[in-house]
């Protein structure tokens, strides 16, 4: 399930990247690859799962939810974490060009 999940956020996010072209400063081709690696990493798994003789997908619900859930919220983390020092370099370069031409 988990691998479906992400697979559905890594659409998502694709979407949004090929339809919101104007908001270059959002940087969704970044989300767009940390969905896709965490859907690779989930296809690995699920490969794993099946040579050893287990179900290729799992539908254990508690267990399932939980693993989904925590992939989305980690990936919109680490992408906002990545969203906060390409705001803070732009600030930083801003301030550099602004003193440059001061000068």
């Amino acid at each position: 399930m988990y691998f479906l999940v992400a697979l559905g956020m890594t659409l998502i996010s694709l979407c949004l990247l090929l339809f919101v072209k104007t908001k270059k400063n959002l940087h969704f081709g970044i989300l767009t690859i940390i969905f896709g690696a965490a859907t690779l990493m989930w296809l690995i798994d699920c490969i794993a799962s099946a040579i050893e003789g287990e179900g290729f997908i799992s539908f254990e619900l508690p267990l399932d939810i939980w693993i989904s859930i925590w992939t989305v919220v980690g990936g919109i983390f680490f992408y906002f974490i990545i969203l906060l020092i390409f705001f803070i370099q732009e600030k930083r370069n801003a301030k550099t060009t602004n003193q440059v031409e001061n000068k």
